[in-house]
């Protein structure tokens, strides 16, 4: 009888158009940490698919306690006790711009409802389903944040 062999992971062919976000990859793979493309890949996933889903859906995920990946020691001369209180830190702030945002584009549909004449359902309006981000933002953000990866 053949052993049957569990699979470990879900096998997708990716095809990179984007020549900047190839030499980034190029790049990381020299680094001696970093063994395979799909090492580089899973790694990007980790970090960049969670603030996808969160500017496509809204969805602010909870971060799991796990480290990631790959953690290294050394963060730039920064001992990692100071490290790891700018990360909360910045999780801190990152959770607050979101709430914020939140809040602003409820506030902006409510008033464009009103300048239309419509009369604003305050049950929407308190459970937070008027929070997306204005649709003329979204491409502007989307924007931004592609230029700041670069």
């Amino acid at each position: 009888m053949a052993e049957k062999k569990e699979k470990i992971g879900i096998e997708k062919h990716i095809r990179i158009a984007d020549n900047e976000i190839n030499n980034q990859i190029e790049r990381v793979m020299k680094l001696p940490e970093y063994k395979s493309f799909n090492q580089v890949v899973n790694d990007a996933l980790f970090y960049g698919l969670p603030i996808l889903c969160e500017k496509l859906f809204g969805e602010v995920q909870e971060q799991k306690d796990a480290a990631p990946p790959l953690q290294r020691q050394s963060f730039g001369g920064i001992d990692e006790k100071s490290f790891n209180v700018l990360v909360r830190l910045l999780k801190e702030t990152v959770l607050n711009v979101t709430i914020n945002k939140s809040i602003l584009s409820s506030l902006f549909h409510g008033k464009c409802l009103e300048y239309k004449g419509c009369k604003v359902n305050a049950e929407n309006f308190e459970q937070g389903l008027t929070s997306d981000t204005p649709d003329y933002l979204s491409d502007y953000e989307l924007n931004g944040l592609k230029k700041m990866r670069r």
